[in-house]
């Protein structure tokens, strides 16, 4: 509703006009096209027939802006009952109570990414990113829902496809795949360690071919720096450091290629997508950018051939500083008591049960190469100009971090309920008992109290 009170009128500034023309005729915007979303804001152009253009599809942000929030206080509330569910000498609420508890911390957690300050101006315009992070929430999601049981793969399958998709809406969400195969590999380091094999080997393939000159047109496309090529070296070899050190731990070697194979299929076909950019370019719509209905044009669009190209942080000083500035906008932005609740769960890591502790590991690695990635690739420099320039890019770091703030919203309830209050009349609340204690069958009633006294 918020976003509905805040949505622009009309067409505004900025890329306004083109994604809202582009959406209008199911043409082609700006690199890399966009598909998914152009479509996605077509169908408001059509379901609604009231209003201008332009306000139908600042709807479409402003609905994919509100589910990206519904989806975060999902994942809280479920994810508070793993991180609560056998943590050792914390006091539980009855079950009515805490139920309460993770429903206002999901809505508390998803409010406060809905209104985080580069997120909330992106879902009142006509523009891409809010379904970007739809899908990107709804592949952390499906990792949630995979870890539970990880011999279950339809929910890994599930979020492999749901981020090819992602990347047809935003490419720089790239960044966030190290950090999505370190959660994987944490999940089930079998397949963890498949997949880094496979990443090693398509490194060295693409280094090899890049050095005997068949990726030539590639590169002038791209227009790679020599810092981002060092970059991508090094990320192959990490992956391929990460592999040796899983055999060793696994004891084994290429046991889950079946699952390697079906998860590069599923992620294959949500890339296809990118298919349908041609194919509206042929159509000759208003915004046709790039031509793409050719090969040079479709590779020129693809490979964002139009922009500068990139140039990583070139040292670790720099980084640093950058480190800093990213921190002193996220309090801006995000707010500093949700990243203070942010650090709770990593403080009671010891208390919680492997799969909860895992869980919130691999939210870790997933923070870290998304916003560290995207922090380096981006280079921005210590001034606010060019901040405000790229701070578009960062929400998907604060989803996460909404994500482990209402998490420990939640334990930072259940630790307060241990604390008296004058007047209260209510039954205390009951204590997880330790992994350890053992449990007994009642005499008398047949209930697991260990302490209950026998039958008379």
């Amino acid at each position: 509703m918020v976003y509905l009170w805040t949505l622009a009128p009309e067409v505004g500034l900025a890329n306004s006009g083109q994604y809202t023309v582009g959406a209008m005729y199911a043409g082609v915007p700006s690199p890399p096209g966009f598909p998914l979303w152009t479509i996605y804001a077509w169908l408001f152009t059509k379901l609604l027939p009231f209003s201008n253009i332009a306000w139908r599809v600042a709807i479409s942000s402003a609905v994919a802006g509100a589910l990206t929030c519904g989806v975060i206080a999902l994942m809280v509330s479920r994810g508070g009952v793993m991180v609560m569910d056998g943590m050792r000498g914390i006091k539980r609420l009855v079950p009515k109570d805490e139920m309460l508890l993770r429903v206002v911390c999901g809505c508390v957690a998803g409010m406060g990414f809905g209104f985080d300050g580069a997120f909330w101006p992106k879902t009142v315009i006509p523009d891409p990113w809010p379904l970007s992070l739809l899908l990107f929430s709804l592949v952390l999601c499906q990792l949630m829902r995979w870890l539970s049981n990880p011999e279950r793969k339809r929910y890994l399958c599930a979020a492999c496809f749901a981020y090819g998709l992602t990347l047809t809406n935003s490419q720089f969400l790239l960044a966030a795949a190290i950090g999505l195969q370190i959660f994987v590999a944490i999940g089930k380091p079998s397949l963890g360690r498949d997949i880094f094999f496979a990443d090693a080997l398509m490194f060295a393939t693409g280094f090899v071919a890049g050095h005997f000159g068949f990726l030539s047109e590639l590169n002038s496309y791209v227009g790679f720096a020599s810092q981002l090529r060092g970059m991508c070296i090094w990320v192959g070899i990490g992956m391929a450091v990460l592999c040796v050190g899983l055999i060793i731990a696994t004891r084994s070697f290429i046991t889950e290629w079946r699952a390697i194979l079906c998860l590069g299929v599923m992620f294959t076909i949500g890339l296809s997508l990118y298919f349908y950019v041609p194919i509206a370019s042929m159509t000759n719509p208003p915004i046709n950018w790039g031509y793409p209905r050719t090969v040079e044009g479709f590779s020129h669009v693809l490979t964002r051939g139009q922009y500068e190209k990139p140039y990583p942080t070139g040292n670790l000083h720099r980084f640093v500083e950058q480190i800093q500035m990213y921190g002193g906008f996220a309090v801006r932005d995000f707010g500093l008591a949700y990243l203070a609740a942010a650090l709770i769960p990593f403080c009671l890591l010891h208390r919680m049960k492997p799969v909860a502790r895992k869980w919130l590991l691999g939210f870790l690695a997933i923070y870290v190469s998304t916003a560290g990635l995207t922090l380096a690739v981006l280079n921005p420099s210590n001034d606010r100009a060019s901040y405000d320039l790229i701070k578009a890019f960062f929400p998907a770091s604060h989803l996460v971090l909404a994500i482990c703030a209402g998490c420990g919203l939640v334990l930072a309830g259940s630790f307060l309920a241990r604390i008296p209050i004058a007047g209260d009349t209510r039954e205390p609340a009951f204590t997880s008992p330790p992994l350890s204690a053992p449990v007994e069958n009642c005499p008398a009633t047949g209930c697991r109290a260990k302490n209950c006294p026998p039958e008379s």
